[in-house]
């Protein structure tokens, strides 16, 4: 009985988190209301409230079960990054931009962030979160471009930090792209994302090495 309760609770947790997602993009972040996301789950106010507190810790929970998928890809880039570290590094970014925005959860996820949301009142501490892991995130791109260099992977006239900058705005403007402009007659259907993560790590003077 405890156990089918628990189990009970999770699902319900998840249905709440299903519906936040579709909620909080169609309307925006501030816009919404946990009793519209209580609606849409098919669950009382009360069962919402019992798992968060509001809606930064709602989108927090939405963001935290993105980056639990996130996780796995990037202990694999930390792997395979003591052997080739510009590789591994190209390789996930190749999954960010492709399998991960092909996610039907977290294309929703990221385009609330970058697009549904207005910093402010309760979700300027959500901010100071995020501005904290990317500073962590930045830190550890820019040693694998430090790591790179010293094995002549990248090119010596690059500082690691101007890498990782470059890197970062290639990426934002990738998301940006992606989440905006959607179909087959998008704007640049001519390049796919990982030809772009391609070019820039070519142009950093990183070679693949051969099958």
């Amino acid at each position: 009985m405890v156990r089918r309760t628990r189990e009970e609770a999770i699902q319900t947790r998840e249905s709440i988190l299903d519906a936040a997602e579709d909620v909080f993009r169609e309307k925006g972040v501030s816009r919404s209301s946990l009793e519209e996301v209580a609606r849409r789950a098919g669950c009382t106010r009360g069962a919402v409230y019992w798992h968060f507190a509001n809606k930064r810790d709602l989108l927090l929970a939405m963001c935290r079960r993105m980056d639990a998928t996130i996780a796995i890809h990037r202990e694999q880039m930390q792997r395979a990054a003591v052997d080739d570290p510009i590789g591994a590094l190209r390789d996930f970014l190749r999954y960010i931009v492709g399998d991960l925005l092909r996610d039907p959860h977290a294309r929703k996820v990221l385009d609330i962030i970058h697009h549904r949301c207005e910093y402010v009142d309760e979700m300027r501490e959500f901010t100071e979160i995020l501005d904290n892991e990317f500073d962590s995130k930045h830190q550890e791109i820019e040693q694998l471009f430090a790591c790179g260099q010293a094995r002549g992977q990248v090119r010596p006239d690059l500082p690691p930090k101007l890498c990782a900058k470059m890197t970062h705005s290639l990426l934002g403007g990738i998301l940006h792209d992606s989440l905006q402009d959607a179909g087959p007659n998008r704007r640049f259907a001519a390049f796919s994302n990982m030809q772009v993560v391609d070019f820039l790590f070519e142009s950093l003077g990183y070679r693949a090495a051969a099958a």
